[in-house]
């Protein structure tokens, strides 16, 4: 997480807030290379509408541990990959959100000041070419 670039100035508290409810709900996957060694993780959330309209809105957002599996629509809530590896981890998580009947995953991405820059949508359907949407905000 701190290697991240838009995180790396976290404090390690913040790990909390971020790692602890996902690891609680079983809503992170942690990536290694061929050696064992961490190349990334992905953690998601199952948003309830005003917990996803916090998150779109407020920069200085945070879930609450019960925020995280509220139901509504699945979030990618923190995505770090500082060596690479992103490409190579996208087909585990269709797997992954594919096997818990996921049929969309939403994403943000967010500037510097925590504000949203873009959204998106991949639609896990079997018949959709693609899959990816994408707006700006």
């Amino acid at each position: 997480m701190f290697m991240c670039s838009r995180s790396h100035t976290f404090q390690m508290r913040t790990l909390h807030f971020w790692l602890v409810p996902a690891i609680d709900h079983q809503q992170i996957v942690f990536f290694f290379d061929s050696t064992a060694r961490p190349m990334g993780y992905v953690t998601w959330a199952y948003l309830a509408p005003d917990a996803e309209q916090r998150m779109l809105t407020d920069p200085n957002f945070l879930l609450h541990p019960s925020e995280w599996n509220e139901g509504g629509r699945t979030w990618i809530i923190d995505f770090c990959f500082p060596s690479g590896g992103a490409k190579d981890a996208i087909s585990t998580l269709k797997t992954i959100f594919r096997r818990n009947n996921i049929p969309q995953v939403f994403w943000a991405r967010r500037n510097f000041d925590f504000t949203i820059k873009k959204t998106g949508c991949y639609s896990l359907s079997k018949s959709s070419t693609d899959g990816l949407s994408v707006s700006t905000s």
